[in-house]
């Protein structure tokens, strides 16, 4: 079947199959192909194709019409013969439409323009891709290639590369679909721009081969196949372009169209490998900026900060490595540990060291949630959905788009808000509360606990399909009693902290001091400790912290015959000695007690203590 195509203009692209009815190009709104250029004839030319030949017949046009450069009056059409009429160009392809066995790519040779259905072509990747036997690309081609060279080269990360690509494809091509498959050097499997473009080269897929042996052999591809229906004539073109830096394979660029909208043909391919070539060096250096940056985040994490995990023993490097392991997969996270652990912390860790974390990292404590607004919160609500909904809101799993989702104490979510959160998961999509569209959002999830969400699913308190959801990656936090080696270095760790935000003159510990804090069991954890720390930092009247200056709690238990207090009476006294260490200053004394200030004023009036 032969086939003509527009190679420049505004049918650029396009192509219309040749039979026994003369197809008719002019400016005629009646004609087949209607061409707005004052120097083409209302009916300019025609074309036929019979069972013997294709042919092109000029209609009597005032211009006259040019078979590869020479004006005609009648002309019997071969593969690859251009037809010229004013400012337009059209190629005659010619596809066969017997089915072959596809060949090995490298038993191919050089591609001629009689292309066979179902069998490919393929192009070496050092193909001369700027000229075409010997003709120089059109001012429109090479214009496309240096911008795409130009903005690829200011992009500020691979995704916004990918982005800036697939416009650029999709403005000069006009595809039916393209795509950006990359190499991922972790797993050894593919990545697909956009993600919707991905089941086209899934396992199975009839393209994967196709795919695959583009990268592994760095050539251009070009495979016609039957489009549409089983009856219909529409042939669907797609062509693969490797994308190659130096010995490393990146991926490929794929595009499928489909006739007579469009229809490619080896200076398509070329094209397209130019495009590849132009990409290849530009997106190397975005990986190589990105993979940079996280061993720089890496790097930070290992050093003493404000979210710093510090310590040195076992346990504490092993959990650093185990983090480091889950933040370069976008598997979820369950961190399970005592309060007071430094869950939150591992969790920024892990959001830091993954690809991330350059989006939001949402916090949301389940526990502080009530339940009936967790729907709204969490998924967003629309106007009008319930009463004094006055606007749309935007929820945090929204929010959290392209990032993570820490989901703290997320053992206290009830059984109704289990279910909705598991689907959000699942799926990936949601929907605000009072809206009839479903959404989706890209988002990584991180939970916490300090319960035991196995022994909760046992007993139906926890959803078990959610659990095992959430469980992809398990972090455990060891308690502070469990790495008593750690005391020291967290207890200085918190002394530079307390001594940044509140005037005080202590620069140390006593060894007297830091003996009687080892000893310690610390049932609050390292919360506990932060707390015991910064009282002992306001009341120190020297430089050095001794052991009259910790809280009762700082030393050994009680003895088994001491008189104990009322729970009530013990967090009434505490909260009095807060207040008077940090003089009457309210925000103080809630950063001694690790709450908030609204939780402290509400104690204060429960027990009526004077502020």
């Amino acid at each position: 079947m032969f086939y003509l195509t527009a190679k420049n203009g505004f049918f650029k692209g396009s192509a219309w199959a040749l039979g026994a009815v003369p197809l008719i190009v002019g400016r005629d709104v009646n004609c087949d192909v209607v061409l707005s250029d004052p120097l083409i004839s209302r009916r300019h030319f025609e074309v036929v194709h019979d069972d013997t030949s294709a042919r092109v017949r000029d209609l009597g046009s005032s211009n006259a019409t040019f078979v590869n450069g020479v004006a005609i009056e009648q002309e019997t059409l071969k593969a690859g013969d251009e037809i010229a009429v004013g400012g337009s160009i059209f190629l005659v392809t010619e596809i066969h439409q017997e089915m072959h066995t596809v060949p090995e790519a490298d038993d191919v040779s050089m591609p001629t323009r009689a292309l066979n259905v179902g069998e490919p072509l393929y192009l070496n990747k050092d193909c001369d891709s700027l000229f075409t036997h010997g003709k120089p690309r059109s001012a429109s081609d090479l214009v496309t290639l240096f911008h795409v060279g130009r903005e690829l080269s200011q992009a500020r990360s691979r995704s916004d590369l990918i982005d800036a690509l697939l416009d650029r494809l999709e403005a000069h091509f006009e595809p039916a679909w393209a795509a950006v498959i990359l190499c991922d050097p972790m797993t050894r499997g593919l990545e697909t721009w956009p993600r919707s473009a991905a089941p086209r080269v899934a396992e199975g897929s009839p393209l994967l081969p196709l795919v695959r042996g583009a990268i592994a052999e760095a050539k251009g591809v070009l495979l016609p196949e039957r489009g549409g229906s089983e009856n219909a004539q529409e042939i669907r073109t797609t062509i693969v372009a490797p994308m190659v830096y130096g010995e490393d394979r990146l991926g490929v660029l794929v595009l499928q169209g489909e006739t007579p909208k469009c229809m490619y043909d080896e200076t398509d391919l070329e094209f397209l490998i130019a495009v590849a070539h132009s990409a290849a060096p530009n997106l190397k250096a975005a990986e190589q900026i990105e993979q940079l940056e996280r061993e720089n985040r890496r790097l930070v994490a290992g050093t003493p900060g404000p979210g710093a995990i510090v310590g040195d023993s076992k346990a504490m490097v092993r959990l650093r490595e185990t983090a480091r392991q889950c933040a370069r997969s976008d598997l979820s996270v369950l961190i399970l540990g005592e309060t007071g652990t430094g869950k939150e912390l591992v969790a920024r860790l892990v959001h830091t060291l993954s690809d991330r974390a350059d989006k939001p990292l949402t916090v949301v404590n389940c526990a502080a949630i009530p339940d009936e607004l967790f729907e709204s919160e969490v998924f967003g609500y629309e106007k009008g959905a319930f009463t004094g909904a006055d606007g749309r809101k935007i929820g945090l799993f929204e929010e959290s788009d392209k990032g993570t989702l820490f989901l703290d104490e997320v053992g206290d979510l009830s059984v109704h808000n289990q279910a909705r959160l598991l689907r959000a998961i699942e799926a990936g999509t949601f929907r605000r509360l009072g809206g009839t569209t479903d959404l989706r959002a890209d988002v990584r999830i991180i939970s916490a606990t300090n319960r035991d969400l196995a022994e909760a699913s046992e007993r139906g308190a926890f959803r078990r399909d959610l659990y095992h959801r959430l469980n992809q990656f398990e972090i455990q936090v060891p308690p502070l009693h469990a790495r008593r080696s750690d005391i020291a270095a967290i207890a200085n760790h918190l002394l530079d902290q307390a001594r940044r935000r509140m005037p005080t003159e202590v620069q140390s510990f006593s060894p007297e001091a830091l003996k009687a804090l080892q000893e310690r069991r610390w049932q609050g954890n390292v919360r506990e400790l932060r707390n015991v720390i910064e009282r002992a930092a306001v009341v120190a009247q020297g430089e050095q912290i001794e052991v009259e200056h910790l809280t009762p709690s700082a030393n050994n238990a009680p003895p088994k015959d001491a008189p104990f207090l009322p729970l009530d009476e013990m967090e009434k006294r505490h909260i009095q000695a807060a207040v008077t260490a940090s003089n009457g200053n309210i925000k103080a004394a809630a950063e001694l007690l690790g709450i908030g200030r609204s939780t402290l004023y509400r104690k204060l009036a429960e027990y009526d203590i004077a502020s």
